[in-house]
């Protein structure tokens, strides 16, 4: 008699352990993408923070050679004028004497706005989509009630809408 006809044959038992473990640490990722993206998506569409222009007086690229970046100093002022910071410094390079419209956040930091920046940031939050996407999709795999390939469709739907959006975001940044 066949051992397999027996029911002694390999065990088909699922490692829920490590699957337990993927979920966790997609829906891990997914949270910490999500709370990056979400708030900077606000300020790109100036929905929050404080509007205005950053006038670009020097730049300097800082840090030690692998770690190196450029950072700008100059003065931010709000469109309304209420905030005046002389001593602005952002992350990024730009050109001397540019005025370039920024978000000023309840930090003190400042964020790019416009069409770049948003479509840059979406595409991170879509990101996140995915990774909470493809949690819930290997749990319900997990239970035995996720067997449709049909359901993979959305987080794979994010992700491309994140790959358009992170393109347009290049495209129109190389633009400006």
């Amino acid at each position: 008699m066949s051992r397999r006809g027996a029911g002694i044959g390999p065990s088909r038992a699922k490692p829920v352990a490590a699957v337990a473990l993927v979920v966790a640490a997609l829906l891990i990722g997914a949270g910490a993408t999500l709370l990056a993206s979400v708030p900077n998506l606000a300020y790109a569409t100036r929905l929050a923070g404080t509007p205005g222009l950053f006038v670009v007086r020097s730049c300097a690229v800082v840090g030690a050679v692998r770690q190196s970046h450029t950072e700008c100093t100059g003065t931010f002022q709000s469109d309304g004028g209420t905030v005046v910071d002389p001593d602005a410094t952002v992350d990024q390079p730009l050109t001397v004497g540019a005025d370039v419209p920024m978000q000023r956040t309840p930090g003190g930091g400042y964020d790019d706005v416009g069409v770049a920046a948003f479509c840059g940031w979406l595409a991170v939050a879509l990101f996140g989509v995915a990774f909470a996407g493809a949690a819930v999709m290997t749990a319900l795999a997990l239970t035995g009630r996720g067997r449709r390939r049909a359901g993979w469709l959305w987080p794979l739907g994010a992700v491309a809408t994140a790959l358009m959006s992170a393109l347009v975001s290049a495209i129109v940044g190389a633009l400006t």
